[in-house]
């Protein structure tokens, strides 16, 4: 199974709207962590058609209208909770939006994969037996590098355990 991982829009529209054209038809489900920031915004998220699990970040903050627009296809990860958990492909995956808190959960060894955002940094790698995954920032901003338009998104394949980062401009 294909997945695409997202985070950190950041109310990009013309970003994620790239982002669409470059997953469609090419994966099965979409994983969002985090940074939505307006309800507009996950209602062209939701126009993918697909089974999104997604958390909030830090800068969300319309719950309620983003919850609404999201409609049938979004599975939100309430507040109170830290983190998602779900099983596909096979796969245990644990998504979040902290990087703390994504490599805590891949260090417990109890997932194939975790995912997170935030940084807006792409992170790649295994510790132990889980890929740690941050797939960077739709939006494109990378402030430690001072990137402004250098945007990633990952593919996630629960075949290989693998992600494979897409950049664009």
């Amino acid at each position: 199974m294909k997945i695409a991982v997202l985070s950190d829009i950041h109310d990009h529209i013309d970003k994620l709207n790239q982002v669409l054209k470059q997953i469609n038809g090419k994966v099965e489900v979409i994983i969002f962590c985090g940074d939505l920031i307006s309800p507009f915004t996950t209602g062209i998220l939701a126009q993918a058609n697909l089974p999104t699990y997604a958390c909030l970040g830090n800068n969300d903050e319309d719950h309620i209208g983003m919850f609404k627009k999201g409609g049938s296809n979004f599975t939100w990860i309430h507040l109170s909770q830290e983190f998602g958990e779900v099983e596909l492909g096979r796969r245990k995956i644990a998504f979040c939006h902290y990087p703390k808190l994504g490599e805590l959960l891949a260090k417990t060894n109890d997932y194939d994969a975790v995912f997170f955002g935030h940084t807006h940094e792409v992170v790649n790698k295994t510790i132990g037996k889980t890929l740690l995954l941050n797939p960077g920032a739709v939006c494109g901003i990378n402030f430690d590098k001072g990137d402004y338009d250098l945007a990633t998104f990952a593919f996630y394949d629960t075949s290989t355990n693998k992600a494979e980062i897409v950049k664009f401009a």
